[in-house]
């Protein structure tokens, strides 16, 4: 844990056991106050005063009144003093969330007085948080940017999905409708053998009504002729009858 300063370090060096301390020790900081304010008001640069007004302030979580009146004390030619109040702005700056701020106070308070082992040690442990946390959002930014790559790379595979789905769908379409109209034509052609086995079927009976029916003509005409030919002959006969009976008039006559 970060150690906090003991804020009357300072004091009993600069004033001894005066009453601004001993009231700060006991916990009555209002009484502190209006003693270190009662100094300032005769000594104004009193830089000893002005440190106790800070670290006082800052127990009232008064931090506009603490961090005017430790900067006054920075400015002191007391490198030690000037290094305590760096120190104490540094906490405040910490408190607030000012890291870096925080941590340029405690190098300060450092090189001001090297021998100041409260500074040493916040500096070293404020550092460790702020490289963890640099080290934290380096991860967290890692770790988005990997969201966001497998967030890509899902929404690619998703796309390629439904663009193979796409096309999976676009092919089985087309080949249904291939089918389709490969059964269409298969049909069609089914149909039209069927309709040309029938045109066949009707032209072959056609054809041997045709050949019956001239059959039929010609053996009536074969009849007919027969006829034809035996009334020819029947006729000859009788002519040969009457050309008979003629001669055998002839002859009984002459007789």
């Amino acid at each position: 844990m970060i150690r906090l300063l003991a804020f009357l370090l300072y004091l009993g060096v600069i004033f001894g056991q005066d009453k601004g301390e001993k009231a700060y020790e006991e916990g009555h900081y209002d009484e502190a106050r209006i003693y270190y304010e009662h100094i300032l008001k005769n000594r104004k640069k009193d830089n000893g005063a002005q440190f106790g007004l800070g670290v006082t302030a800052y127990q009232q979580k008064d931090m506009e009144t603490a961090a005017r009146a430790l900067n006054n004390a920075m400015n002191s030619n007391d490198k030690s003093l000037a290094s305590k109040a760096m120190y104490n702005l540094g906490n405040m700056f910490r408190d607030q969330q000012k890291m870096e701020e925080s941590l340029a106070l405690y190098r300060k308070a450092i090189e001001l007085d090297p021998t100041d082992e409260d500074a040493k040690v916040n500096y070293e442990l404020l550092k460790q948080v702020l490289q963890q946390q640099e080290q934290q959002q380096q991860e967290d930014k890692q770790n988005e940017e990997q969201d966001q790559e497998k967030g890509d790379q899902e929404k690619g595979e998703d796309q390629q999905k439904q663009d193979q789905d796409s096309e999976g769908q676009d092919e089985q379409n087309k080949n249904q409708d291939d089918q389709e109209k490969g059964e269409d034509q298969q049909k069609n052609e089914q149909q039209s053998q069927s309709e040309k086995e029938k045109e066949k079927k009707e032209q072959q009976q056609s054809q041997a009504k045709k050949d019956e029916k001239q059959d039929q003509e010609t053996d009536k005409q074969m009849q007919a002729d027969a006829i034809l030919n035996a009334l020819k002959d029947q006729e000859k006969i009788n002519q040969k009858r009457q050309i008979a009976k003629s001669k055998s008039r002839k002859l009984e006559k002459d007789w």
